[in-house]
């Protein structure tokens, strides 16, 4: 499992998740969207400029 905190969002990515590889993005301690890694897609909420913004950071850390 991975967890970081980007522009005040919280990104998880378990292990064990099923297919296709996503993490799970929270913001106030709900969960915002589930967001497909491979494609770069949005597959269940709403995206925020903040986790937009947190996404782009992990990707160039190459944390996910």
């Amino acid at each position: 499992m991975g967890r970081w905190r980007r522009h005040g969002v919280i990104v998880v990515l378990y292990s064990t998740d099923q297919d296709p590889k996503h993490v799970h993005v929270f913001e106030d301690g709900k969960r915002l969207i589930k967001f497909n890694i491979e494609s770069w897609t949005v597959m269940g909420g709403k995206m925020t400029p903040n986790a937009r913004k947190a996404l782009e950071v992990l990707r160039k850390e190459g944390m996910i």
